[in-house]
């Protein structure tokens, strides 16, 4: 009977750094992740190279609000392409 008790606290153990091993290892890679991103400005292509109307008549196509793919600023900045058609074509 002891015995088995004694199994079965390893077993819970054993589990428990199987858990906590797998943990770290996510954290790790998060990190990892969000060191190998600061360098990368992921608004940039917004900015520097899509038409600001093809992203407003694709936001439009698909009833996606504008606010959630354009900042306020950048809402100001494209200001002249908020009135394009949602067939516009490049």
């Amino acid at each position: 009977m002891g015995c088995m008790i004694v199994t079965d606290i390893i077993y819970r153990l054993q589990k428990k750094i199987a858990q906590t091993n797998a943990k770290i290892e996510k954290i790790q890679r998060d990190m990892e992740t969000k060191e190998d991103l600061k360098t990368v400005a992921l608004s940039t292509s917004k900015v520097n190279y899509l038409d600001p109307r093809i992203t407003v008549a694709w936001c439009k196509r698909h009833e996606v609000p504008i606010e959630k793919i354009f900042n306020k600023s950048l809402l100001a900045k494209f200001a002249w392409a908020m009135d394009v058609d949602p067939d516009f074509r490049f």
